[in-house]
């Protein structure tokens, strides 16, 4: 998935969270809430919503294989370059900043990866 398409899945899971809580929440205002159907309901309506908050989450390993890259930069002795995005596994292109020393990176895919430290 591009991380376009990432985003809206993950907002997805989230408007699906807060449905089945919502849900759920109706239920128990019912007057027949305290019958063993509609428990079962409520508490199954819970349990999808913390399925689905925890699928919702971001990945780690993007932020980790962004920092290694950072780090080899900062030790090359090139003023730029490219490498492979982490991400979307598109290019990322680089440049290290004469004047102030800051490194600027970029990768070519839409909506990715963009930084400057």
């Amino acid at each position: 998935m591009t991380p376009r398409e990432l985003d809206a899945f993950r907002a997805g899971l989230r408007q699906a969270t807060e449905h089945a809580l919502i849900t759920a929440l109706r239920i128990e205002l019912r007057d027949d809430a305290g019958e063993i159907r509609q428990r079962a309901a409520i508490e199954a309506l819970r349990g999808l919503a913390e399925g689905l908050k925890a699928e919702a989450r971001p990945e780690v390993p993007v932020a980790s294989g962004l920092l290694d890259i950072m780090e080899a930069i900062a030790s090359s002795l090139e003023t730029s370059g490219t490498t492979t995005c982490p991400q979307c596994s598109g290019r990322l292109a680089w440049i290290k900043d004469d004047s102030n020393g800051h490194v600027h990176v970029r990768c070519e895919g839409a909506g990715c990866i963009a930084v400057m430290q």
